[in-house]
């Protein structure tokens, strides 16, 4: 294991060589580790001190560097982070200047590392034994202010770790490589928001017992300021985890650029309210034995409910390699909705199609309205039925945050982030008439309550009530809407029957 030990300094001329001194010896002048002072451009001697202290003994493996301007603590352990995966290390350890947390127990703060590759943080931790930071020193203050956080935020995060507020931490590059900390803040909080970045990416988070410390270093943290800090970032992550804020650093796929994010497989929506499990139960929609495409199929979860529950010929169409796809589809073709609409009008033509299946897609395309209008105006042998479904921006969730200032997308939900187009009841009807299609019937989708990690009892109870307020008015209180509509005869395909029925009766005369 490539192991660098990381010290955040600032102002710690009176400590940083009691931190040096700690450092077990089998780490000193390893082969297989580095220590990196970096000195938050100090007002004192931090630097020079540990310089000296280093030429004294003759160490090898110890670099000293020094900002010039300071970054703050958050910022300094960007610079640290950077500096770890640049290095190509496999475990970065971090150690304050201070000397607060002992760097005698770095063995037992490695060791989760060792032969278990899906570890991620290894976290020091104050609180494994009851009192014990009291009896090491800790503020009473600090030590209730520490509990009543680590609770909260534990409930805000959906984990349950004994602290959050710990300095002592390890983390896998691997770990780092994949969340956005760059993005953090450089004050004290980015602790916090690490924690979190890693908690929405399942990082496995190890804890280890070390002991308390507390001497007369100085305190640099505003309590109150840190604890509304923290809270906030919670709140958001919170939020976030249930499509109602957004904030780009829980969002890895965008903060990392990945490529892959505007064609992720999404999970399958068959919970008892969703367009796609009323679709597949309900044989108004489609008939127990018919030809079906499904436009936007994903991974085909809807074509496999649909062949178990009868003698249906499902044909998929989505932007996913066709190896990510189920078997239950007869045929996939691979089409990029937005620049290839002509392949899947060629489909359309060719397959004689009974149900064509367009659910939560129109919202995706930058250009639905020529994808539409292909497809009405198709001379189809007999005439398909369509089904479309989106969500509706005028739900009242949405109205009240924009009553408040707030329009934030989200990973799923209303506004996320890979949508295009956002419609209301009124202008999804429009599109659809605009198009060539006449809508023939309209369904309201209530909340998806369970979501929120609700009981099923529960979200039956809410489920009910928000159906009730749909009767009253739809258009403010439907999550989404599901429309059923045909094509209309357009004068091209009038004129295309006309042409071919001429034929036969020039022939006879």
């Amino acid at each position: 294991m490539k192991l660098l030990i990381f010290i955040v300094s600032y102002n710690a001329e009176h400590h940083i060589e009691g931190v040096l001194e700690d450092i077990p010896a089998a780490y000193r002048n390893a082969r297989e580790t580095e220590i990196l002072l970096i000195d938050d451009a100090s007002e004192d001697n931090t630097v020079d001190v540990a310089r000296a202290y280093v030429a004294r003994l003759g160490l090898k493996n110890i670099r000293i560097l020094r900002n010039s301007i300071n970054q703050g603590y958050g910022g300094n352990q960007k610079v640290g982070y950077t500096y770890a995966i640049r290095e190509g290390f496999d475990v970065v350890v971090m150690l304050h200047g201070d000397n607060q947390y002992t760097p005698r127990a770095l063995p037992e703060l490695l060791t989760p590392f060792q032969g278990d590759h899906t570890v991620g943080c290894v976290l020091g931790v104050r609180f494994g034994r009851r009192y014990s930071p009291i009896r090491g020193g800790m503020p009473l203050y600090k030590y209730v202010g520490n509990r009543i956080l680590t609770n909260l935020q534990n409930r805000l995060a959906g984990v349950h770790l004994s602290e959050w507020h710990t300095g002592y931490r390890a983390y896998s590059t691997r770990a780092l490589s994949a969340i956005g900390f760059a993005l953090n803040t450089n004050d004290f909080h980015f602790d916090t928001e690490i924690l979190l970045q890693l908690i929405k990416n399942d990082v496995k988070i190890v804890e280890i017992n070390i002991p308390t410390r507390y001497g007369d270093e100085i305190c640099h943290v505003d309590g109150l300021g840190y604890a509304k800090n923290v809270i906030k970032a919670s709140f958001k992550f919170f939020l976030q985890k249930y499509y109602l804020f957004y904030d780009v650093r829980f969002h890895p796929e965008i903060v990392l650029n990945n490529p892959t994010d505007g064609h992720r497989l999404y999970a399958p929506k068959m919970d008892s309210y969703s367009p796609h499990s009323l679709v597949c139960s309900d044989s108004k929609f489609v008939p127990e034995v018919a030809k079906v495409l499904d436009v936007g199929c994903s991974t085909g979860y809807v074509a496999e409910e649909l062949v178990r529950r009868g003698r249906r010929r499902i044909t998929g169409v989505d932007i996913l390699p066709p190896h990510k796809v189920s078997s239950s589809l007869e045929r996939y073709e691979q089409i990029d909705l937005d620049t290839q609409e002509h392949r899947l009008t060629a489909l359309v033509q060719e397959g004689d199609f009974d149900v064509i299946l367009m659910l939560d897609i129109v919202e995706h395309l930058s250009a639905p309205e020529r994808c539409l209008l292909r497809l009405s105006s198709i001379p189809y042998k007999h005439v398909p039925r369509f089904v479309f479904s989106t969500a509706n921006i005028g739900f009242f969730v949405v109205r009240l945050m924009l009553l408040l200032g707030h329009f934030n997308y989200g990973q799923r939900g209303i506004l996320d982030v890979t949508h295009k187009r956002l419609y209301s009841v009124h202008t999804f009807h429009n599109l659809m008439e605009q198009t060539g299609f006449l809508v023939q019937r309209e369904l309201f989708i209530p909340f998806p309550f369970r979501d929120l990690g609700f009981s099923a009892r529960v979200t039956k109870f809410l489920q009910k009530i928000n159906m009730l307020l749909i009767r009253i008015r739809p258009r403010l209180f439907a999550y989404q809407i599901i429309l059923e509509a045909l094509p209309l005869t357009t004068a091209g395909a009038v004129l295309e029957d006309t042409i071919k029925s001429e034929a036969p009766m020039a022939a006879r005369g």
